[in-house]
Parts: C-alpha cells; structure tokens; sequence
C-alpha cells in the first residue's frame, strides 16, 4: 500500500520514497489521462495521495471513517481562517474555566502519574508507572468495577471520578481523561486535548475541520505507543514479567511535550496550506456506495484498498473516537476463557474492510473492477508484492488473481513497478519483516 494505514496525514514536504511514490502515481495518471479530468481515491485514509494531486486536478476523496472526512476536509476545502482568531481561539483553550476545572478534577492523578515517571527516571520505582501503564485507564476502572482494590492508583482514579461529579464535568467533556488518560497519553495531556474539543465544539461548524485536523496530527506525534500510532499501547514488562528498565526514558519524552504548543504548530501548518485552484468533493463512506455516486468529472479512479488481515481501524480507533465524540462500548477478547476488556481499548463495532478477509476480498474486487468498468472510467490499483518465502504479511488476494480478475472487465491491464521501496517499520527490530524490493507495483486497467 503507498498510502501508509498506519500514520496521520502531516502537511509538509516529504522527503525521499515517499515523494517519489506519491510523483509516480501522479506522473502514471497524467500518461493515462492527459486531459486531467477529476481522479476519485476510493481509499483516502489520512489523504497523503488526495492531497498530492490535488493541486494538478479536481480530487474525490472516499473513506467510511471519520477521521478521514475531518482530514480531507481540512486540506482539501481549506478554510482560510485568520490569524488572530485563531491566537484566540488557542488562548481560550488554555484559560478557559473547563480547563481549569479539569485541571482541578484530575490533578491527583496528574501528580501521581509525574511522581512516578520520576521515580521510574532516577530508578528508585518503576511499580507507580507500570501500574499507570497496565491499569491506569478510567473506562477500563469504571466498566472492570475495581472500587474494592485499595490501591494508590485506583483511589485516585475514584477520586477524579468524584471531582467530575462535584464539578459538573460531563463524561463527553472529559472524554479524552476518561479513554485514554496514562494509556495513550499523560493524564494532563488529555486534559489539554478535552480542552481544545471543548472549544471546537462551540465553533462555527464551517471551521470546525479545520480546527479538528490539527488536533488529529498533534495526537498522532504526541502519542506514547509502540509505533507512534494507537494499534499497540506501551508494555511495561517483558516476555518474562518483569518491568522494563527503561521505562521511564520510555515514558517520559511523549508523555512531557506540552499539547497546547504542538497543536499551535499544527494549526499554522494546516492554515498555511496552498489553496487548491479545483473544487473537491469528500464522501464518507464504502467503496461501493461511492462509486454509484461518483461525480460526472472523474475520468480516473485510484485505490489502494488494504491488502492483509490487518484490522487497521485499530490504528486509528483514537482519532476515530475524538471525531465523532461519543462514549463507545470497548471491544472484548477471550482469553483463557475470561471475557476482559482488549489490550488497545479499542472501540466496539469498529469498520473491518471486506478487502482484509480472505473469503470477501476477491467479490468485492470482482465487484470494484465490474463498476469501474461500466461507467468507462480508468484504474489504477496500487498493489504490494510479497515474498512468499520470508516472513511477509500474507496477501489475501495474490497478485495474479487481481490481474485475472480485472482482465475480465478491462481491455488492457498493464503492471508498473514503483520502485526499491519499503515501508515503515513500526514495531521493534526483531520485528521486522522483510519487504520485497518492488515494494510497490501500480496495476493499470484501460
């Protein structure tokens, strides 16, 4: 895939294979469609593709996750917003009374959660950290009913809990604390983060994107996860059970950055975005649904569905949360025949595409290329070869077959190689899996 599922759209130049994927794909639509009539991303993702073509031809941008219509509508209906409001817009976030009063909620998890990536620094605990690391969530307290546990951790959680009541802080506006407070960020971050949703949602609704995106890119770098992504939270301890040395150096970088100043960041760049010279279109929804709607100038749809079993809306389950804004069910697993919460606290009913099962893929690439087809539009289908010999995330559907399948449906189908590129690498060195030299082949149906 050369849209990465795992990783937030960042505005800036990019360097290297990433720029050279992203011109390959653009120089291969220009070869097939000369006229540059409108191209369709049926995949959108974080927009990284959308976004690059955007200022050459009319974009249609298709995604079923939330995340990426905020994101797409952030950079591709870019709203120009002036700089003094938004100085004050950041200014009321940080001396707002709901910040405050949230500060004033949390502070005895905050205090604890800075004493013990303290004691984790100089060595002299790592059990405080460990503690927050493995069971320092509020919904997971809340839905476990761990009230009977005399530990320091649970008796501050159950006084913050508290606090909310006595403050009148509801569970939406302290939705961030409650989720992912000293799982995925520090307890005083996630404050800084319901802060800024606060005052998002009292925002004109034509701005709110454009004040939402940044947040979405500030959440990405400042998480504190294996990866940098929200798939694998942090684990404390080793294959053996004992605590990680390390963890509080782990810990400490991600979980001190001040989120106020890297969303100030993150709002210049997404303002400071060039204006396109088209007029984009973001749907928000399946595949399919969108390609019996597509608009009457697209002449090229390009997509890069997912290719493995991978659950990716794992990776972006967070993001997914804080723009829609609910309080969703957590996702269970069974393990040794206890039902108990998933490790992630991922949502409930999270969207699985039909591309990542096995039995699903090849019917419903059957049925893209049929539609594609019939309404006498191009493809280009970004595709990621596999050794089958080494330890390489399986394909389920093999190259040949997607070939075969489209040949049914287009009079000419040819396969272009991007190039030696590999992907990111997100776990940790032992890890990593090999990626074939042709990384990256463009399949093209005419």
């Amino acid at each position: 895939m050369i849209e990465d599922k795992t990783k937030v759209f960042r505005p800036i130049h990019y360097l290297g294979s990433k720029l050279r994927m992203l011109n390959f794909i653009e120089d291969t639509i220009n070869e097939i469609d000369p006229e540059k009539g409108g191209v369709c991303d049926l995949f959108t993702g974080s927009g990284s593709v959308a976004f690059h073509l955007s200022n050459s031809r009319p974009v249609t941008a298709v995604d079923i996750q939330e995340y990426s219509k905020v994101i797409c509508s952030a950079i591709l209906q870019k709203q120009n917003i002036e700089n003094n409001y938004l100085n004050d817009f950041l200014n009321e976030c940080k001396n707002s009374s709901h910040y405050s009063a949230l500060l004033n909620s949390v502070r005895p998890l905050i205090e604890y959660e800075e004493s013990a990536i303290q004691k984790a620094l100089d060595k002299t605990s790592l059990e405080d950290l460990c503690h927050i690391l493995e069971e320092g969530s509020i919904i997971s307290y809340e839905i476990s009913k761990k009230n009977n546990n005399k530990s320091l951790l649970f008796k501050h959680i159950k006084q913050v809990l508290e606090n909310f009541k006595d403050n009148g802080i509801s569970d939406v506006d302290s939705l961030s604390i409650r989720y992912f407070g000293g799982f995925y960020f520090s307890y005083k971050q996630t404050c800084q983060i319901d802060s800024i949703l606060h005052q998002i949602n009292k925002a004109d609704l034509e701005i709110k994107n454009s004040l939402l995106a940044p947040l979405l890119s500030t959440m990405s770098d400042a998480v504190n996860t294996v990866g940098k992504h929200f798939a694998q939270p942090i684990r404390p301890r080793n294959r053996k059970g004992m605590i990680k040395a390390n963890l509080g150096k782990t810990v400490s970088t991600d979980r001190r950055i001040d989120i106020f100043t890297l969303y100030q960041k993150w709002l210049k760049k997404y303002n400071t975005l060039t204006d396109s010279n088209y007029d984009h279109a973001i749907y928000s929804t399946d595949y399919d649904d969108a390609l019996d709607k597509l608009p009457n100038n697209v002449s090229v749809v390009y997509a890069d569905p997912p290719y493995t079993r991978e659950h990716y809306s794992r990776f972006y389950h967070v993001l997914e949360t804080v723009c829609i804004r609910d309080l969703p069910k957590i996702s269970t697993i069974v393990l040794k025949g206890e039902t108990i919460l998933s490790r992630g606290l991922y949502r409930e009913k999270r969207h699985q595409s039909v591309f990542c099962i096995r039995s699903l893929a090849p019917i419903a690439f059957d049925n893209m290329f049929q539609k594609i087809s019939a309404k006498g539009l191009k493809l280009i289908l970004s595709y990621s070869p596999y050794d089958e010999t080494k330890e390489t995330h399986p394909r389920v559907v093999k190259m040949k077959v997607l070939i075969d399948l489209a040949k049914k449906y287009f009079n000419n189908v040819e396969v272009k190689s991007v190039g030696e590129f590999t992907h990111s690498k997100l776990t940790h060195k032992a890890k990593h899996l090999d990626a074939s030299k042709a990384a990256e082949v463009l399949i093209i149906c005419q």
